[in-house]
């Protein structure tokens, strides 16, 4: 007969622990139980054979399990059963799995150990902004979603989340640098578990697409730069700095890093000021931008005019024993930081408010402009400032370094810097 809750409350503890089974009529599909033991303690089991061996399961103990409840729970034993399996066995099998997806989960890499992995293989393929994109990564995006959380689990809406706030405090420019730096990331997580070289790698990101791909870019925030400073603007620019004039308010060091950018025909400046005593070359008067620091990690050899050389001069007192030409003013290991010429810029600005605004970037774009003017060919004023070229001839084939136009180029480009009139002879087409 089956038992009722009432027979359970009354059963009374013997000497020896004894079950009283609770017979509902079915056949093959296994018993309910309360085991009494002598203490009085009383426990649902679960019964069944197995090839002719009693096995049983524990369900718990009465009354914190009810009788409604204990007959529930084996409810799933019987339907094992009826389908051949044993139930004792699945349920180990379960719980192993349940324990292998716990660690597989554990194991899925958080968004900080996605953003460190891409950051570190952008500083292994010599991205010389890793630093600035992980610091950008950290600030805009932590605040909204905790850098414990597992990469597969952040979703588009939360990622919207912070490039809206980024655009409603003004930053529309800025939100699409943080944009790109999210897709790249994402990118490189979805690939990353699939990467031999990563196989044995402790984070796994289990991505299965890039939550960044549906937020939409904010076109309007993407201007082209048109600045560029006239020529009297940029004589202007130069006798300040190099005049120190009142109102400069910069470093000898960064004076002579900026007459340089514009000297050597709007280089680059981390270019230059990541570039060490060695890469010059007094005799020659040249310099070698070598590939770790190119940003097309290609060599550039660059020719120097009389006043480059002079400038070079005039600094090396400044890094006297220090690799760097232009050495970091409290930790020699390194080169001068930039950021601390858009601040020579912005003061200067801010002390000139006749002066249109322009950024360091300008200054490139000026001399790009004003080199075209005194009729140096693009192709040739590219290769001075050591644009990519990226026609197959130039990629894989043309190994020239084109020294003597470029310094021919830059000579020409002197002479209208020291507000000399030029004739015909300075014009300097591109070697055919």
């Amino acid at each position: 007969m089956a038992i009722t809750q009432r027979e359970i409350v009354g059963l009374k503890p013997k000497r020896d622990s004894f079950y009283v089974w609770d017979d509902d009529r079915s056949r093959g599909t296994g018993r309910l139980g309360v085991k009494v033991y002598p203490k009085g303690r009383k426990s649902f089991v679960y019964r069944y054979f197995k090839e002719g061996k009693r096995v049983f399961i524990s369900i718990g103990d009465f009354p914190t399990v009810s009788l409604v409840d204990a007959r529930e729970r084996i409810r799933k034993f019987a339907d094992m059963l009826k389908q051949g399996l044993d139930p004792k066995a699945e349920l180990e099998r379960r719980e192993r799995q349940k324990q292998k997806d716990f660690e597989e989960q554990q194991a899925k890499g958080s968004i900080e150990a996605l953003f460190k992995s891409y950051v570190s293989q952008m500083e292994k393929d010599g991205k010389r902004t890793h630093q600035s994109v992980y610091r950008a990564l950290e600030k805009e995006v932590y605040p909204f979603i905790p850098p414990e959380t597992k990469a597969c689990d952040v979703t588009t809406k939360e990622l919207t989340a912070v490039l809206s706030s980024m655009i409603q405090r003004g930053a529309e420019t800025q939100s699409n640098r943080v944009r790109s730096y999210l897709h790249a990331a994402f990118n490189h997580g979805l690939y990353h578990d699939n990467d031999p070289a990563n196989y044995l790698n402790h984070d796994k990101f289990a991505l299965s697409y890039n939550p960044v791909s549906q937020i939409k870019k904010q076109k309007s925030a993407e201007r082209v730069g048109q600045r560029f400073l006239s020529y009297p603007e940029l004589r202007e620019f130069m006798h300040d700095i190099e005049h120190e004039i009142e109102g400069v308010r910069a470093s000898p060091v960064m004076r002579a890093l900026l007459l340089l950018c514009i000297h050597t025909g709007g280089q680059r400046p981390y270019e230059l000021a990541a570039s060490k005593w060695e890469a010059i070359n007094w005799e020659e008067k040249t310099l070698l931008v070598v590939a770790d620091v190119s940003k097309n990690k290609r060599d550039h050899l660059l020719p120097l005019t009389d006043t480059a050389m002079d400038l070079f001069r005039q600094i090396k007192s400044y890094s006297e024993g220090n690799p760097y030409i232009f050495p970091h003013t409290r930790d020699l290991s390194k080169h001068i930081r930039l950021d601390s010429l858009s601040q020579v810029i912005a003061r200067y600005r801010e002390d000139h408010p006749h002066f249109e605004h322009f950024i360091p970037r300008d200054l490139r774009r000026t001399c790009k402009t004003l080199m075209g003017e005194i009729g140096i060919s693009k192709e040739l004023r590219d290769r001075i400032q050591n644009h990519a070229m990226n026609d197959v001839s130039s990629k894989h084939y043309d190994r020239y370094d084109y020294l003597s136009e470029k310094r021919r180029a830059l000579e020409a480009w002197e002479v209208r810097l020291l507000g000399v009139d030029q004739d015909d002879s300075n014009v300097v087409p591109l070697r055919g």
